[in-house]
């Protein structure tokens, strides 16, 4: 990691991540952990970390789309109290799971192309676990 990435993931840790986790916040109406493994993003160069707002943006509507009524928004609170990042540069290693509460996240932010899930693919896989 270099300086640009450590200056890239401050900035991030500092205003990008209060950001959205107060926006989750205000979507689900309940305190939700945002945890994002650092050293997974900053290992490789800065375009992992300049592509997390695109993550945020999908996690986000998802968000939305879950809680889009009273019970969504009890359905989540009852089985979601972190989210967390992980980051890879191999496309096997690709992985959503949500288990004792931890909806995690692997993805392929680094490397050849771009791994990540839609907001449509993060609620067909939630709300069968809900």
């Amino acid at each position: 990691m270099g300086l640009q990435e450590k200056r890239l993931a401050k900035e991030i840790q500092a205003e990008k991540l209060p950001e959205f986790e107060a926006k989750v916040k205000e979507i689900t109406g309940s305190d939700i952990k945002v945890d994002i493994d650092w050293d997974t993003f900053t290992a490789y160069d800065s375009y992992p970390l300049s592509r997390l707002d695109i993550v945020f943006d999908d996690i986000s509507s998802f968000l939305k789309k879950i809680c889009a009524d009273d019970l969504g928004k009890e359905a989540l609170q009852e089985k979601l109290n972190t989210i967390k990042l992980t980051n890879t540069d191999n496309p096997e290693e690709l992985k959503m799971e949500l288990s004792d509460n931890v909806l995690s996240f692997k993805l392929q932010l680094a490397g050849s192309s771009f791994g990540a899930y839609t907001d449509s693919q993060i609620v067909s896989y939630v709300e069968s676990q809900l």
